[in-house]
């Protein structure tokens, strides 16, 4: 006599088990930070939570297009999946490949994101457009390579990642040395209240790509971490647009940095990741 399986123990099971019988629609998680991961045929397209910068925010604090552009784009109509790259490209505004870079990128940082957060439920739901491009991943794909980053931020950390992800970012007080642009603005903008989350979304980064940096940072005695912030406590707000610099607010390629001091439709039960 058979038996029915029961429900998916937890997010990576339901996610396996959704890529099995390839299935299209949208997992909403609850919890801290919660978020949507996007299916089309069981693989992943696309995964947005509030722990890690969007495509929209990556494209837009970076500095790759401006706000009216993007607002042109999509009072166009080309949010739609698969017309966004299309309509970006044809105003001249991103190459395709580009895009898809940019979206591949999410989806990867977003599911290291949510390895981060505070364990809460999921619904499964129709599909919800996202912003794709193409590119689509197996869940095992994305659980193994947050697991290899996780293991790489713990070697250099010299300690769980989790408390680099909570930690308050500033300058070291002082430091005889010349650095690269890029962590010159990664010190630039912390300010000993943003943590690796705020920053990478001040910047238009990925949240690993800022934290490997910090990480390799913190081993030169460039940084001064402070406490982790409680698990209760609001992270805070980065902002979703560019950040507009004062004329001159830039250092060039290896500039010293100047001495700084302190400062359902629901096929699924509700279940725990």
């Amino acid at each position: 006599m058979s038996t029915r399986p029961g429900p998916p123990r937890n997010l990576p099971a339901l996610l396996v088990a959704l890529h099995e019988q390839e299935h299209t629609g949208t997992v909403v998680v609850s919890g801290a930070p919660g978020g949507r991961i996007h299916l089309r045929g069981g693989r992943i397209v696309g995964v947005e939570t509030p722990g890690a910068p969007g495509v929209e925010t990556i494209l837009l604090n970076s500095g790759r297009i401006d706000d009216a552009a993007w607002t042109a784009v999509c009072a166009s109509g080309g949010v739609t999946e698969g017309a966004l790259a299309a309509e970006l490209e044809t105003r001249g505004l991103l190459p395709r490949q580009e895009f898809e870079i940019v979206c591949t990128a999410a989806v990867f940082d977003g599911a290291f994101a949510l390895a981060f957060g505070t364990p809460g439920g999921w619904e499964v739901t129709e599909a919800v457009p996202t912003a794709s491009a193409g590119p689509s991943f197996t869940p095992r794909r994305l659980a193994a390579q947050t697991t290899r980053r996780l293991s790489v931020l713990a070697g250099l950390w010299g300690a769980p990642p989790v408390e680099l992800a909570r930690s308050r970012i500033r300058p070291a007080a002082d430091f005889p040395v010349r650095i690269p642009d890029r962590y010159a603005t990664l010190l630039r903008t912390a300010n000993g209240r943003r943590t690796p989350r705020d920053i990478a979304f001040v910047l238009g980064r990925g949240v690993y790509a800022v934290m490997l940096d910090l990480a390799r940072m913190n081993e030169s005695g460039l940084l001064h971490r402070d406490r982790p912030a409680p698990d209760s406590e609001r992270p805070s707000t980065a902002p979703r647009r560019r950040e507009r610099r004062p004329p001159g607010g830039t250092l060039a390629a290896g500039a010293v940095l100047p001495r700084r001091t302190p400062g359902t439709h629901h096929p699924h039960r509700t279940a725990t990741t």
